[in-house]
């Protein structure tokens, strides 16, 4: 028989049929193009609701090696720090990014690892903190500012006992091995607390004190973390800021300096 007159006599079965045998036939048929549709709707759905929803990012620090203490564990942390510097959640995002953690295993340790460098490359993240051992990692790559660069006198003197520290002779000496591929130098980092014990010491990071507010939402591996202040942020006021939070266990009035 044809085609057109096998489809015929179909067709005229289905337009005689019982409601099941139409919709059998319907899903036959057309439950690909009712699947496609479905999805292409809860795409641009989603697109729209992004779009809509989107909010610029005032501030993203991220807290490596992070337990939150509040639970369920969600962004609600970052709400103090945005009302101390006056930045409006309705417009803007205050994010604290917990997901990396290192010293786990190697698995999660690379994928720790790579996420971080991601979001330096991307230059999207302001802040770090976390323990010593992990901030050495990445402040020995010049991956920090110099507090001096940043802060005003009164906040270098106020901050002064609490300076996380390096050598920027020992930098200098990591940099030149790397770009001469010196693969047997190592490097002796020496103390972060202790200047007096380098040769070209510089602040990059100021170690939390136990009433720090953050230190309230959040437990870290070591118990003095230290923040440190990426030199490729996009917001070096907020994240001066932020030190200010960190280091100002009373409550402050709101308002960006």
């Amino acid at each position: 028989m044809p085609v057109m007159d096998e489809f015929k006599e179909e067709r005229s079965a289905v337009k005689n049929g019982t409601p099941k045998q139409k919709l059998t036939y319907f899903f036959d048929y057309y439950k690909w193009y009712v699947v496609g549709g479905i999805i292409a709707v809860i795409i641009i759905g989603s697109i729209i609701r992004n779009i809509v929803t989107y909010k610029d990012t005032a501030f993203y620090a991220m807290l490596v090696n992070a337990v939150s203490l509040n639970f369920p564990e969600d962004a609600d942390d970052a709400e103090a720090f945005a009302a101390y510097a006056g930045i409006d959640t309705k417009e803007y995002k205050v994010f604290y990014d917990t997901s990396a953690q290192i010293g786990i295993d190697a698995g999660s340790d690379y994928q720790a690892l790579q996420q971080i460098m991601v979001h330096i490359t991307a230059a999207d993240l302001d802040v770090m903190v976390s323990d010593t051992d992990c901030l050495m990692r990445y402040a020995y790559l010049g991956d920090f500012h110099d507090l001096r660069d940043l802060l005003s006198p009164e906040q270098l003197e106020r901050y002064g006992d609490s300076f996380f520290y390096i050598d920027r002779a020992v930098l200098d000496e990591v940099e030149a091995a790397r770009n001469d591929f010196n693969q047997d130098y190592t490097p002796v980092y020496g103390d972060p607390r202790r200047p007096g014990d380098m040769r070209d010491p510089v602040p990059v990071g100021v170690f939390l004190e136990s009433g720090s507010p953050l230190l309230q939402d959040y437990t870290f591996r070591e118990e003095s973390p230290a923040a440190c202040i990426l030199v490729n942020t996009k917001h070096p006021e907020t994240s001066v800021r932020f030190i200010d939070f960190l280091m100002s266990p009373a409550e402050a009035p709101s308002g960006v300096d």
